[in-house]
């Protein structure tokens, strides 16, 4: 037994909903505007290196360059630049920071690791205009904090925001 004859519009008996319609008209407009700022977020440097993805700070003490945006399954580098120091060159980065990650590598090697409460102190041979990688992989997603503290000059502050 069929169910009840659509209603007549126009002379025309057709089954329509104009609720849903225009819910569905709404929907569309969200997902196109959604869709346009993709292409924006990729430019800034959400999904890898654009614009804005890669933050380098620091003074005449030292520069720290880093990924301002990350992924729970990539690695990212930390990159210090030390300029005219003497070695040994001491370089801390604090726990509140590190605990975030696992340390994949560290070039050049340090000579020694020093372990405070606050902070990872790593000691290299460095020559002066050293560059000095840390590879590190996220532990958890979310943003992230800490500063990293090249021997003799002020900390430096990172912030990254890690995304799954």
């Amino acid at each position: 037994m069929p169910g009840p004859a659509p209603p007549v519009v126009n002379g025309l008996q057709i089954d329509q909903s104009l609720d849903f319609q225009r819910r569905f008209e709404r929907v569309q407009k969200i997902a196109w505007r959604v869709l346009a700022l993709v292409p924006v977020a990729a430019v800034l440097g959400l999904f890898g290196g654009g614009l804005f993805s890669e933050v380098t700070v620091g003074g005449a003490g030292g520069q720290v360059s880093y990924d301002r945006f990350g992924r729970r399954s990539v690695d990212t580098q930390l990159e210090v630049t030390v300029p005219r120091a003497r070695p040994p060159v001491a370089i801390a980065i604090s726990r509140e920071f590190l605990d975030r990650y696992d340390m994949s590598e560290i070039r050049p090697q340090p000579q020694r690791v020093t372990a405070y409460a606050d902070r990872l102190v790593y000691t290299f041979a460095a020559l002066p205009d050293a560059n000095v990688a840390f590879t590190l992989q996220p532990k958890r997603f979310g943003p992230g904090s800490g500063t990293v503290t090249v021997a003799g000059s002020q900390p430096v502050e990172l912030h990254q925001l890690v995304y799954p």
